[in-house]
């Protein structure tokens, strides 16, 4: 990178942190490059956890995610990032380029920089109880900021079994036979009003914004996209919330943390050297 940039250390812990974004089954669908022009970040498509139009849909919103992530990372510890998304039309698979400048971390950054070290995958059942005043509020501004639309999918349109899965039901429409259980927690979808790459990429930024800030109020969460593999429940979701003029992208299962001890987290994140690539000096 030209002029001041972070040191190697830095970058490293910024990407350490990065690496905790969300991705369906800790795929972790992505790559960073490191040299002169900046911190490249590429999809991973090999990572993909389905060979079909929505397992590249998850690649891209988990690219998103990690690319907030480390966003958010860089200005906790005193660096602005400014974000190219697509810098390569000719190269779909080079999601972003960072330039950095230096300015002094806020407390807002260093309080979701902390956030991201506290959020997990929460499936457990959620007690029934009201959200905090103004939180879906707050939550519908951070999505609208980014361009993405937001809405909460009706309780009579989703279920969650004893495993902790999630899946909608419409009319007509199958559930797979799971058994239903209580659950106290709201189900949020997040849009975006076209379908093409960068719309998924900035779904996924919103994704992992909105998981933060739930997690820095306090709130458990769990980001999903399996229910919308399903072409036709994704559809008339997208009709019924947005009334056809959004494209659901992901969903977002939110409440107030039950009292039952949380389960081991899931798998181990790879490791820098298996997702970084450095240039040599």
């Amino acid at each position: 990178m030209a002029g001041a940039h972070p040191d190697r250390a830095v970058l490293e812990a910024v990407l350490d942190l990065a690496a905790r974004a969300p991705s369906p089954q800790n795929s972790q669908p992505w790559r960073w490059q490191v040299d002169d022009a900046g911190l490249h970040l590429h999809a991973d498509w090999s990572r993909a956890v389905a060979d079909s139009g929505a397992g590249r849909r998850d690649v891209l919103i988990s690219c998103g995610a990690v690319l907030d992530h480390c966003a958010v990372a860089l200005a906790a510890e005193g660096w602005r990032p400014h974000v190219r998304r697509f810098p390569m039309p000719d190269d779909p698979g080079h999601i972003a380029l960072f330039d950095v400048i230096e300015h002094p971390a806020q407390p807002g950054h260093r309080e979701l920089a902390a956030a991201i070290g506290s959020r997990r995958s929460d499936r457990r059942e959620f007690p029934e109880a009201r959200l905090p005043a103004g939180t879906l509020e707050l939550l519908s501004v951070h999505a609208a900021r980014r361009g993405v639309d937001f809405a909460v999918v009706p309780r009579t349109r989703w279920v969650r079994d004893e495993h902790g899965h999630v899946a909608l039901r419409f009319p007509g429409g199958a559930v797979g036979g799971r058994n239903a259980s209580a659950d106290g927690a709201l189900l949020l979808t997040l849009g975006t009003a076209g379908d093409d790459e960068i719309d998924r990429v900035r779904a996924g930024e919103t994704l992992s914004h909105l998981l933060l800030a739930a997690t820095a109020l306090g709130l458990a969460s769990c980001a999903l996209t399996d229910p919308l593999h399903d072409g036709r429940n994704r559809l008339v979701l997208g009709c019924e919330v947005f009334d056809g003029e959004s494209y659901p992208q992901a969903l977002i299962r939110v409440g107030t943390p039950p009292d039952t001890p949380q389960p081991p987290g899931g798998s181990d994140r790879r490791t820098l050297q298996q997702t970084t690539t450095w240039a040599s000096n």
